[in-house]
């Protein structure tokens, strides 16, 4: 009888590691041990609907060994599952850094992972398969903490209520995010967030049909943006320079510029195809998102962290600088002329958020790129008011939308011109 393999731990899961690490020594510079742990149990013990800001609500420290653990959590989960990376799993541990600032905890989360499983287990699916489903899932954490939490004091009662239904929401989130797909054919990369998003509109209508209301936060830190835009910095640059000496400086800028042409939807597993080149991608547009929210005045904080850390992971799977610099293009119209104000959080998440419409750009160009980037800023900024703040991937639930909004819309008016010039009327 053949021994199994054993399964070797990929380079790409030990630079998330690395990340992590990093986080906790960070943290431990900047707050002390108690700091830390009363912030890691308020962040556990808090609502966490959209917009909870963990670095406003439970100190920089707190909130970094949170997305630390989490990270960790999910990168022991995909060792035991012999899961190989790619550009989906790769986006969804970026995912997990950056929304455990703002929304995701191991209370909220772990029960919904756990009803991902469950659903492998009954339709006889192996959980490798279904383990990043799993991760992305957790975007609807915060019905979790709301059912748990909800009014005054704390019982029993509530806690095993939240459980099952973190378990329950879980259950159908596979089911849901694979039949969601066929309504924006893969033009909206936060395929989860469309999929959260209506479980979450689910229960929230379920939850006001009954009399309880919920109450979004807006808790948002303006104190910490030198230190994390530092950390930006630092990660992205890493990241550069292993994708550049790990293969060839010239063959790698080669390989880059090979990968920022990619225009198909349907195609773009950036690390499968590009391996360590890929690292450049993520690092270039983590520092260009970055350095878009300081040029604009915005402060770097728990939720603005996270926009930027999903538009890096993103950047292993649909997003490049040729697709996502039209997208922000016309996200940054739309928050002038919007009557919220230009600093408002929504306006800045929606800006970063935008570029989960990237392939659109790629693959109908840079004008209808800034015309998407427009209209989902002007959806994203009211859509949280539909479930109330429980889907942390509210933006692309509003991307959804603007996909089956935008591509008739370029399809029609693309045949329209290609007639009329066939006739030399334009």
């Amino acid at each position: 009888m053949q021994k199994a393999e054993k399964f070797k731990i990929p380079v790409d899961y030990y630079i998330m590691f690395g990340i992590c690490f990093l986080f906790i020594v960070i943290a431990f510079f900047l707050d002390t041990p108690r700091q830390i742990f009363d912030g890691y149990f308020k962040i556990h013990t808090s609502r966490s609907v959209l917009i909870t800001d963990y670095i406003a609500l439970a100190g920089i420290g707190a909130a970094l060994v949170n997305s630390a653990i989490l990270v960790i959590i999910n990168l022991i989960m995909l060792i035991i599952t012999k899961r190989d990376p790619n550009g989906k799993v790769i986006a969804a541990l970026f995912l997990t850094i950056g929304f455990s600032l703002f929304g995701k905890n191991m209370f909220n989360t772990l029960p919904i992972m756990a009803g991902v499983w469950l659903y492998g287990k009954v339709t006889k699916k192996c959980f490798t398969e279904m383990v990043v489903f799993a991760m992305i899932s957790t975007t609807i954490s915060p019905i979790v903490s709301e059912i748990a939490f909800l009014g005054e004091g704390i019982t029993v009662f509530k806690f095993i209520t939240a459980y099952f239904t973190g378990v329950f929401v879980g259950f159908i989130f596979p089911v849901i995010a694979d039949y969601v797909k066929r309504m924006h054919n893969h033009y909206c990369l936060y395929n989860g967030g469309i999929a959260g998003g209506f479980i979450a509109t689910m229960f929230a209508g379920f939850l006001r049909s009954i009399g309880i209301e919920i109450v979004p936060e807006n808790l948002w830190d303006t104190e910490h943006t030198l230190q994390l835009a530092i950390l930006a910095y630092f990660i992205a640059s890493a990241l550069i320079i292993y994708g550049l000496f790990t293969d060839k400086p010239k063959n790698a800028f080669f390989k880059f510029l090979k990968l920022i042409k990619e225009n198909d939807p349907d195609d773009c597993d950036y690390l499968s195809k590009y391996h360590n080149t890929c690292y450049i991608n993520i690092g270039i547009m983590c520092i260009v998102s970055t350095s878009v929210m300081l040029v604009l005045g915005k402060p770097i904080n728990g939720p603005i962290l996270g926009g930027i850390f999903t538009v890096s992971g993103f950047a292993a799977c649909g997003k490049h600088l040729k697709n996502a610099i039209p997208i922000i293009i016309g996200s940054i119209i739309a928050a002038h002329l919007n009557h919220l104000e230009f600093d408002a959080s929504l306006n800045t998440l929606a800006i970063l958020f935008s570029t989960g419409l990237a392939p659109i750009a790629g693959r109908y160009g840079w004008h209808w790129g800034i015309i998407t980037g427009f209209l989902h800023v002007s959806i994203a900024v009211f859509i949280g008011d539909i479930n109330g703040g429980l889907n942390l991937y509210n933006n692309g639930f509003a991307g959804s939308f603007i996909a089956v909004i935008m591509l008739p819309v370029i399809t029609a008016f693309n045949g329209l011109y290609n007639k009329l010039r066939k006739r030399d009327l334009v």
